[in-house]
């Protein structure tokens, strides 16, 4: 059974001047639903219950959300690390397949089914039509991603990495592997293990999601965004 871990430890600091709660509990559209639960009800419709949410940042605000329904675990280093320390922190789910998660996007519903269908070791959802600053930028090369990370020049990308991978029962244990040989990185994120397994042949795939809609929230210019896009949804 597929299980999903959701990366809600951050603190947004970006968006803090605006905000006073975690990222993933800012609230959008008509009925005022947090990214959260927007993305706990994709996972749920896509027949994925085993979730866990890996809090930080005001971890208590989190957890008042789907008591009983999901796995919250927090981790205490927040404050000073990264991605890759928060999904390390975890490494005893890394075990199966899964589905990893940032907490601050908005996207399609149907993106979760798209994945739950590859059968890939490790699978990205990229977007090839636009390449953006601030973003977890992509290389292309013979149908794989070739390197992954803000590293990449906009000039020089193929696409966006929207935040939501796959994992195999193999790749899960694989990124576990690759995370570990990180465990002293605290400044990284934890696609970091993506490009050294690239490094070492290892083939990562992916779906581009180019014609959807979906949205990464880090700034309040890209809350504005994110609004305009939930109210064309709805307005449907």
């Amino acid at each position: 059974m597929t299980k999903a871990i959701i990366l809600a430890a951050g603190k947004g600091s970006r968006l803090k001047g605006y905000f006073n709660i975690p990222k993933c509990l800012i609230r959008l559209g008509k009925n005022k639903e947090s990214i959260l639960e927007r993305t706990y009800k994709n996972l749920i419709n896509s027949k994925i219950y085993n979730i866990n949410v890996i809090t930080g940042y005001k971890s208590y605000e989190i957890k008042k959300n789907f008591k009983g329904k999901v796995n919250y675990i927090h981790f205490k280093d927040y404050k000073k690390s990264n991605n890759l320390q928060t999904l390390l922190s975890v490494k005893h789910l890394l075990n199966s397949e899964l589905i990893c998660l940032f907490a601050d996007i908005i996207y399609e519903k149907k993106f979760i089914k798209k994945l739950s269908d590859n059968k890939k070791k490790i699978c990205l959802l990229i977007d090839t039509s636009n390449v953006l600053e601030g973003t977890m930028r992509v290389k292309i090369k013979k149908g794989n991603i070739q390197d992954i990370g803000s590293h990449i020049p906009v000039s020089e990308g193929d696409g966006n990495f929207i935040g939501i991978a796959k994992f195999s029962n193999y790749g899960s244990n694989l990124l576990k592997r690759y995370l570990v040989k990180q465990k002293n990185n605290y400044k990284d994120y934890y696609t970091l293990a993506l490009r050294k397994m690239n490094d070492d042949g290892i083939k990562i795939n992916y779906i581009d999601v180019s014609s959807s809609y979906w949205k990464e929230i880090d700034t309040n210019k890209d809350y504005i965004e994110a609004k305009k896009i939930i109210r064309q949804i709805e307005g449907k």
